[in-house]
């Protein structure tokens, strides 16, 4: 019986913990109140459940509990968002560590997290503003993890992770008719502009076409305008014989 109260309380304090944590998170992260934002920073993780702590899986089951039982779709996307953040921030901590298996299975972590968010976007119709600080935190993550593999351009997982967060950017996009850019601001800040999409994004944002199928397909159209420009070509120009090279009927060349 005593050793049920010792689980049961030990359960609540990750809990208490997790909840503390993600937090913490939320209140680093900036309102959209204007156009220009200055970007932050995601620190290493410092809380006593890290990534090598035995305690971690029961930890990650208490923050996927805690979004199955929100039952605001915004707010639980919210919730996911913030959970993927702290796994940059055990990230960065493992790093530093030279922690290097941890650190990957935290990437990986970041990863199902994030597909997990991609599928929760579903639900939601077309130009939801309930998703734009979702969709700001995804920015600071790309600002981060890009600032990551300047001084690790070789590792795959965060190349891979930070492609993810392109991709899930992405999606936000498509619902909320935002897009969050990264510009160089003063005393080498980085700045997210929060901007409306153009006419032209939007329609791709619509047809769900990503980016990179936009550039094929713009090279299969001008492909085929060369195309059609040299049919028309062919069709209307008449080669006229050279004087002199010119046969009359029944008379042979000497």
């Amino acid at each position: 019986m005593k050793k049920n109260h010792i689980i049961v309380g030990g359960i609540l304090l990750i809990a208490l913990l997790c909840g503390t944590g993600a937090a913490a998170v939320q209140e680093s992260s900036t309102d959209l109140q204007g156009v220009d934002l200055v970007a932050g920073d995601i620190r290493p993780f410092e809380g006593p459940i890290g990534a090598d702590n035995p305690l971690h899986g029961l930890k990650l089951a208490m923050e996927d509990l805690d979004e199955t039982f929100t039952f605001n779709s915004t707010r639980r996307i919210e919730k996911q968002v913030i959970h993927a953040q702290l796994r940059i921030a055990e990230y960065r901590s493992e790093l530093e560590l030279n922690r290097t298996g941890s650190a990957d299975r935290v990437l990986d972590l970041y990863w199902q997290k994030l597909n997990r968010t991609e599928g929760s976007l579903a639900a939601f119709g077309s130009d939801e503003p309930g998703l734009l600080h979702a969709q700001e935190m995804i920015a600071l993550h790309q600002t981060v993890l890009a600032s990551l593999l300047q001084s690790h351009p070789d590792n795959q997982g965060l190349s891979r992770a930070y492609n993810n967060s392109l991709s899930l950017g992405e999606r936000f996009s498509q619902k909320t008719a935002m897009k969050f850019t990264r510009i160089q601001g003063k005393d080498n800040k980085t700045i997210i502009r929060a901007e409306k999409l153009d006419i032209r994004e939007q329609s791709r944002a619509d047809n769900n076409v990503t980016p990179a199928e936009t550039m094929v397909r713009d090279k299969n159209e001008n492909r085929e305008k060369i195309s059609d420009q040299k049919n028309i070509i062919s069709e209307n120009t008449t080669i006229t014989p050279k004087p002199g090279n010119r046969e009359e009927p029944g008379k042979k060349k000497t």
